[in-house]
């Protein structure tokens, strides 16, 4: 396994803890975030450690987040979606649909304060999508 192929794993895992429910445009939302941020000149330009980012993102470092310990388990067509995103996107080849977002939540969950600096860019599924001011 190269590196390479490490980053595609842990950013579809990522996308699939974090949007398996919120269909295909939904997970390639939250995978263009984290690509948005990998692509930010003020934020790691790895693929890990923009995943791993403490806080960043719940699913992946949040101690006590039901996500954390959750893993696939075939057949699961979500990771399969997840999978093909996570390739897509890695690779450069889909169109940004939250234009240029770093940043989302679930309002039904949470209302962080950060939110207030930033602009929304979009809503999709049940996330919104946010970029800085």
């Amino acid at each position: 396994m190269m590196w390479e192929d490490w980053f595609k794993a842990l950013f579809a895992l990522t996308i699939w803890r974090e949007a398996r429910g919120e269909g295909r445009d939904g997970m390639r939302a939250v995978a263009h975030v984290i690509a948005n941020r990998v692509a930010a000149t003020n934020l790691p330009d790895q693929w890990d450690d923009v995943i791993e980012r403490k806080w960043q993102f719940s699913s992946m470092t949040a101690p006590g987040d039901p996500e954390l310990i959750l893993w696939p388990k075939q057949p699961d067509p979500a990771w399969e979606t997840a999978m093909q995103v996570a390739e897509l996107i890695y690779g450069g080849g889909d169109y940004d649909l939250t234009l240029g977002a770093t940043f989302y939540f679930n309002p039904n969950v949470v209302m962080p304060d950060w939110a207030k600096s930033m602009k929304k860019t979009i809503t999709i599924g049940n996330h919104n999508f946010y970029s800085e001011a």
